[in-house]
């Protein structure tokens, strides 16, 4: 493990250039921190879908929502979620009915728009420890087809193993674990780090302390190599609680004041977004200053989601968009048909932000 947080610090004072970082700190620091959350009033509890109740079916959803100056729900997006359609809808139907005591400016009630949650869906009793037999001879045969470097047989093994109708979590971890490695040797790095988000929303269900380091070890360093420095540091808060990361503090420590440089620099980030499926591809903001190009099918609307502020754009508008000050821990999400694709760049700071 140490080598490998050595050498993710050479990757990113490899990357680095400009000596604007100490100017830019007070910029980075008022996009990267949450400030004048909402209080929760009422949370009402998601009721365990009859159908998945039945099949001893577990899940979880991440929500990302707007909460208005009234306090209310409203404007819920899906985000990643383990693909049982009832678990999803049942967490949209209970956080569509939470209350909060709005957050306060100068005063006055403001929407708060940078809000998610993460809701899982567990049978809580023994017969679901374990992995059941069927999806253990899979797995088992997987590994070797992995093993024989028969990628095809892998494959179909991984299609059946995600489509199993009475998944647990633990079996989505089993999964999800499996196609990380195997989008690994393919240099999928996309791929790679969406399934191992994926097992990190789930991290209690791994027993070993240094597999649930490892996990959060390659999602912190696949995010930087993908330029998600952003999210890289959602991360890197979560990585240093873990007991097992207490002899690499330090190093951590030097990675991330690293990757401030590199936000604080005046380098662009570029970014290759593919809707696929969804209904919309995201991307958290570091940046003020962002463009639109390379726009291969048919996009509907930009839609920026802040602490305090939520707007949305129509693409034909413009292709560049400047995030006002005070516009902070800002989401920007593209919505559009499946499979269409577009680079998103961000651009350095500038003095000056405006609509």
């Amino acid at each position: 493990m140490r080598n490998l947080i050595v050498g993710l610090v050479t990757l990113v004072t490899a990357v680095f250039t400009g000596n604007s970082y100490a100017n830019n700190q007070s910029e980075l620091a008022k996009h990267l921190y949450t400030a004048n959350a909402p209080k929760p009033a009422q949370r009402v509890a998601p009721q365990y879908p009859r159908a998945a109740a039945k099949q001893r079916r577990e899940g979880w959803a991440i929500l990302n929502f707007v909460i208005d100056e009234q306090g209310e729900v409203s404007n819920i997006l899906v985000g990643e979620n383990s693909g049982s359609e009832d678990i999803t809808k049942a967490a949209v139907q209970a956080v569509q009915k939470w209350q909060y005591t709005p957050a306060m400016e100068d005063g006055k009630p403001v929407q708060q728009c940078a809000n998610s949650v993460f809701l899982s869906f567990k049978m809580g009793d023994k017969r679901t420890k374990g992995l059941p037999a069927k999806f253990r001879r899979l797995y088992k045969n997987a590994l070797q087809a992995k093993s024989d470097e028969d990628y095809e047989e892998l494959e179909n093994l991984l299609e059946k193993m995600k489509s199993n109708k009475y998944q647990h979590l633990s079996e989505n971890s089993y999964y999800h674990l499996l196609a990380a490695d195997y989008a690994k040797l393919k240099g999928d790095k996309h791929s790679q780090v969406q399934h191992l988000q994926s097992v990190m929303h789930s991290l209690e269900l791994l027993v070993n302390e240094k597999q649930k380091l490892s996990v959060l070890y390659q999602v912190f360093d696949l995010q930087i190599q993908l330029k998600r420095y952003n999210t890289a540091y959602k991360t890197y808060k979560k990585l240093i609680k873990l007991p097992a990361a207490k002899p690499y503090l330090d190093e951590l420590k030097t990675t991330i004041e690293k990757i401030d440089g590199i936000v604080a620099s005046n380098q662009s980030f570029t970014y290759h977004g593919n809707i696929k499926d969804k209904r919309y591809w995201q991307l958290n903001m570091s940046r003020k200053e962002f463009s639109l190009t390379d726009v291969n099918g048919e996009l509907s609307k930009l839609e920026l989601r802040c602490a305090n502020k939520h707007h949305v754009y129509t693409i034909k508008d413009r292709s560049t968009w400047k995030i006002p000050a005070g516009w902070d821990q800002c989401r920007l999400f593209v919505f559009g048909e499946p499979n269409a694709s577009f680079n998103v760049t961000e651009h350095p700071f500038s003095e000056h932000s405006d609509t």
